[in-house]
């Protein structure tokens, strides 16, 4: 069935149609009843193509996302999708799984389509996918990641700002010994800032960076706890950890707690993100908030400006905030004993 067939049976033109399925307070509410009921009848979808092809709107926002995994990113994608839906944009979500590959393959895939928008996460991927976003003229923005080129537009925190914030607070409580657990940096901008925050902090203070403190893991809990093991049971453990996650720090505070390893009394944590569990775990997990409602909301209308108002999407930095709980305290005088 197609929407001239519907306008055939109906008695009406095609553009009746469009305006009734798309616009039905501007026509006749006898010929709108007689459309409606043909639709509900033979459950008619319009082509959202053919709309394409005539306005040059699909109507679809993309949004690329590393993991679905985290719920970080639910809270950030609800409010996107909240805030495009108000507009009459629908949300069309993709996982990379922390691929430039798979990532490239779907922005690819989003232009094909004709979004009229692109959300990224991160800024570090191949610029020719960025030409290419250009070069169709689909608006798009960076998130989770302050851009350092002007031409790349990123709405978000900046991670090597929070990253330095943690670890500034830990020295200023007295610790010396601190270790690292981050995200792969290789394949994630956002894991690198906040690795060169720490060990830039380290350095500033004169605090020597050891190596053998910092260990790059996928999020997940598991290899966290396992790595959060190897450093604590070193001869000479570090007195706080860092992590750059609150999976990878829950995944810590766990590993100790099975060790018998007081947090705070014998090693502080902190993480990154402030998930809700870190609030409700014992002791409650010191962390970096991060504003993912707040970014999301600003992603979504400076693309909704873009793609409708012909507004160029501009950098915006919002900012995170320390919350210190139960898991930090000052260094202890004496090194982490396992009991």
């Amino acid at each position: 069935m197609t929407i001239r067939w519907l306008a055939r049976h109906a008695g009406v033109s095609v553009a009746t149609i469009s305006r009734a399925l798309r616009h039905p307070d501007r026509v006749a509410p006898e010929t709108r009843e007689r459309i409606l009921k043909l639709v509900s009848r033979y459950q008619f979808v319009p082509d959202g193509r053919a709309a394409t092809f005539s306005s040059r709107r699909t109507g679809l926002v993309g949004l690329v996302v590393p993991t679905i995994s985290n719920s970080i990113y639910a809270e950030f994608t609800e409010a996107i999708q909240n805030r495009l839906q108000a507009a009459g944009l629908s949300l069309l979500i993709a996982n990379a799984n922390y691929s430039a590959e798979i990532e490239a393959g779907i922005i690819r895939k989003l232009i094909e389509s004709r979004v009229e928008g692109v959300i990224l996460t991160g800024y570090k991927r191949d610029a020719a996918l960025y030409n290419l976003l250009r070069h169709y003229r689909i608006p798009f923005v960076v998130t989770w990641s302050t851009s350092p080129e002007p031409a790349i537009p990123s709405i978000s925190f900046d991670n090597y700002a929070a990253a330095t914030e943690a670890v500034e607070m830990l020295i200023s409580l007295g610790h010396r010994r601190i270790g690292l657990i981050c995200g792969v940096t290789d394949i994630n901008d956002r894991a690198a800032q906040r690795f060169d925050a720490y060990r830039s902090a380290l350095l500033r203070h004169k605090i020597r960076f050891e190596p053998e403190l910092v260990s790059e893991q996928p999020f997940e809990i598991e290899v966290s706890a396992e790595a959060a093991t190897r450093l604590v049971t070193r001869k000479n453990p570090p007195t706080a950890l860092f992590c750059a996650n609150d999976i990878q720090a829950l995944g810590a505070l766990f590993a100790c707690q099975r060790l018998n390893v007081r947090v705070p009394e014998d090693i502080s944590l902190i993480g990154f993100d402030d998930l809700p569990i870190t609030r409700v775990v014992n002791p409650p997990l010191s962390s970096v908030h991060v504003p993912a409602k707040l970014m999301g909301q600003a992603a979504a209308d400076a693309l909704i400006d873009a793609a409708r108002n012909g507004i160029p999407v501009t950098g915006q930095t919002v900012g995170t905030e320390l919350m210190m709980r139960g898991s930090t305290a000052p260094a202890a005088s004496a090194n982490t004993k396992i009991r």
